[in-house]
């Protein structure tokens, strides 16, 4: 009698087979587009670039595109290996903003001085990955209307040179 009890048990609790339902939410598709971190300040940016992430970043936000690796490499080697790394960098960047591939992809000087205002936000959002301070926008904004011979290059290259742009 207890086997069959038990037989009963094992086949009406045993035979009972338990679902398991699981929701599967998809929420991070990639799309080949990486995100941008923006900053809501300076002082959020502690670590220093590398030579390469240095190199990298000022080819890709002037020519908007990837860094070729050999152009890469060269100019990686070129900065690692001189003692005075700020002299090599102003000498790359230099060169970059003397491309005229890099020059079609900036605004125009007229543009700038139409509406000062927009260009140091969208010049902040673009080398620094944040938004200016009121200070900042007002400060920048007033130097290139009383100074009618300031030009983007000018501008772009004191953003690249600036310490800010050295962190992320």
């Amino acid at each position: 009698m207890a086997r069959l009890l038990f037989l009963a048990w094992v086949l009406l609790f045993g035979a009972c087979e338990r679902t398991l339902e699981r929701d599967v939410i998809v929420d991070n598709l990639i799309y080949g587009i990486d995100t941008i971190p923006v900053y809501s300040t300076s002082a959020e940016k502690d670590k220093l670039k590398t030579t390469t992430q240095f190199v990298s970043t000022a080819y890709s936000q002037l020519y908007l595109r990837p860094i070729p690796s050999g152009t890469l490499n060269d100019l990686a080697l070129l900065r690692s290996s001189h003692g005075d790394k700020n002299l090599i960098g102003e000498l790359v960047i230099s060169h970059f903003l003397a491309d005229n591939a890099v020059l079609a992809t900036l605004p125009s000087d007229a543009e700038m001085n139409t509406d000062p205002e927009a260009f140091v936000e969208l010049t902040y959002l673009r080398f620094f990955l944040r938004l200016p301070t009121a200070y900042e926008r007002y400060a920048l904004s007033r130097q290139i209307v009383s100074d009618p011979e300031t030009t983007v290059v000018e501008v772009y290259r004191a953003f690249l040179l600036s310490n800010e742009y050295l962190y992320y």
